[in-house]
């Protein structure tokens, strides 16, 4: 393939430059056949692109985004021999927020549009984009503080390169946004309720089997694959046993309670219930590991209940291949967590998290709580003892049974224009995603493919983010909001210089960007930029409307300057 790739390199070079030679010939035919009076009127169809340049007077390196017009259909075959590049032309211009989201699509291979004002080289497949938004990291701020941001000057040597976040004189749109749709949201009236409609009336509903969860929806949302089988010790395959008697797709819901070892999660109860809602079986298992957390209000398990238990789980799992028949589908919520600490890989799985929506649109999962109150009028995991397994594997079925007999708009809110989200657009390339941010932002931008990972501090997001880069999705976002509250707290943006939280917040910041970019896979782009989620200090003047409306265009306009910082990981 390698020696095929560079035979057909070589093919395409000569058969250019022998256009180009046909073309030259031609050009100069022309000028040679036209008299002087018309010079003007005769010109050649085509012109080399290294005569255009020498017309314009421009040499190779003088390529500028003004002289450049975007390429919508070229691709230009990879050099195996060299690694990925992106590096940024001369005299670009005034790069905006939206060029960010154009190159990270090019990259990726989702658009043919080339951005006009970076060059990419040697771009192939497989490739994956990274983008991190530190929140009020403005210009000022890098240039003065750079000093204890050691990280960025040895990761971006060049530099960063100022960004205009999008907005107006007195307004300021908020930067993430830019990114993560694809298009303008459209407005919509049509309230949640109403799409949560009755199907019942329809003749042809799905069967049980068109809810089972797709390959890529299992892969984006870490469900156990084939390959932990033999790359981590201790996992089984589900296989049933086929002397059960069973319909074509049983159903049969799981719910495990887990306690925290010294190695982890690991199950300490299981509960599994038939389509009948018969708890067909229910047991306590001894973990592995000693356990140095039990958990207690959340799974109900003490040192007094494991004491005299001696169940493993390699016999729970033989037990589990017993009694259940090979075509058996699994139920449950959020059933990835459970098969983790089992061990135990299945593919026909039901998650009852995918098959309701939390209210709000977006990927947010809702929990089997708000689902059984909302939809089966049911009050659960209300005691002070835990949860039941039993009784959430109960829940877990109704909701699956019915969900089947009121069809697959039962219980989903409106798209309200989803489909103009960035992700919509890389599930439709076939692209999965994994976005950590505000649960607000991942709720309202997270649809398709996309994992939605709601983070509430910087801490916690960091530490999910940087696990989720070795997974096989293409598609990374950050947004860091460790200084927002800093600039909250201050008057202007040259007074944050002086606030004592600062220097600790900038160090945090360049640490959590080295710590990416370590654990980032070859060959994928890292995008650094600084913007404002819409939030700026307002002035308090008193003085004319005309001289307020100066002092906000002015402090709009610093708000909205932004940085970007750019690099390939090789």
């Amino acid at each position: 393939t390698l020696l095929y790739t560079i035979k057909f390199e070589i093919m395409k070079k000569k058969r250019k430059l022998k256009e180009l030679e046909e073309s030259d010939k031609d050009h100069t035919s022309v000028i040679s056949q036209s008299k002087p009076t018309d010079l003007g009127q005769d010109k050649p169809d085509k012109m080399s692109r290294k005569n255009k340049r020498k017309k314009k007077g421009l040499s190779k390196g003088d390529l500028s985004r003004s002289s450049v017009k975007p390429n919508k259909t070229s691709e230009a075959i990879p050099n195996p021999f060299e690694p990925c590049d992106v590096s940024i032309l001369k005299n670009f211009g005034e790069l905006k927020s939206k060029d960010i989201q154009t190159l990270a699509l090019y990259y990726l291979g989702c658009t043919k549009v080339v951005p006009d004002w970076c060059l990419v080289t040697n771009r192939g497949t497989g490739n994956k984009v990274c983008i991190v938004m530190v929140e009020a990291l403005y210009p000022f701020i890098y240039r003065t503080m750079s000093e204890y941001m050691p990280n960025f000057s040895s990761l971006f040597p060049d530099g960063p390169t100022e960004v205009q976040n999008p907005g107006s004189d007195l307004y300021v749109t908020p930067a993430g946004s830019v990114i993560l749709e694809k298009e303008p949201r459209k407005r919509s009236n049509d309230s949640t309720s109403k799409n949560r409609q009755d199907d019942s009336s329809s003749s042809s509903l799905p069967p049980v089997q068109d809810y089972v969860l797709k390959n890529d929806y299992m892969m984006a949302h870490e469900y156990p694959t084939l390959d932990m089988l033999n790359k981590e010790p201790g996992w089984k395959r589900f296989t049933g046993n086929i002397s059960v008697q069973a319909a074509l797709y049983p159903l049969y819901a799981i719910d495990c309670e887990m306690c925290k070892t010294a190695e982890g999660s690991e199950v300490t109860q299981i509960a599994i219930v038939d389509e009948t809602l018969n708890c067909i079986y229910k047991t306590y298992i001894k973990p592995a590991n000693p356990i140095i957390d039990y958990v207690t209000a959340y799974s109900g398990i003490t040192a007094e209940i494991l004491h005299d238990v001696t169940t493993t789980l390699a016999q729970v799992i033989k037990h589990i291949n017993n009694i259940l028949p090979p075509q058996a589908i699994f139920v449950g919520h959020s059933l990835e967590n459970d098969l983790r600490c089992l061990k135990l890989y299945h593919d026909k799985v039901i998650d009852t998290a995918t098959l309701y929506s939390a209210g709000k649109g977006g990927n947010l999962k809702p929990g089997l709580r708000f689902l059984a109150m909302r939809f089966l009028k049911a009050k659960i995991q209300d005691g002070c003892n835990g949860h039941d397994p039993a009784e959430d594997a109960m829940t877990c079925m109704r909701l699956v049974r019915l969900k089947v007999k009121n069809g697959p708009k039962f219980g989903m809110a409106k798209n309200n224009g989803d489909d103009h989200s960035l992700s919509i657009y890389l599930t439709k390339q076939s692209k999965t995603g994994v976005f950590v941010d505000k649960p607000i932002v991942v709720q309202q931008h997270c649809h398709g493919l996309a994992q939605a990972l709601p983070a509430t501090s910087d801490e916690a997001a960091i530490d999910t983010f940087v696990r989720r880069l070795s997974t096989k999705s293409e598609f990374f976002w950050l947004h860091l909001y460790k200084l927002e509250p800093i600039y909250r707290a201050c008057t202007t943006i040259h007074d944050m210089i002086n606030n004592p939280d600062l220097v600790p917040a900038l160090k945090f910041i360049d640490e959590c960007i080295k710590n990416i970019y370590t654990a980032l896979p070859a060959d994928t782009l890292l995008v650094v930029f600084s913007g404002c989620s819409g939030y700026w200090k307002k002035p308090e003047f008193n003085g004319s409307d005309e001289a307020m409306k100066k002092l906000m265009i002015n402090i709009v306009a610093q708000v909205r300057r932004g940085l970007m910082f750019m690099k390939v990981k090789n």
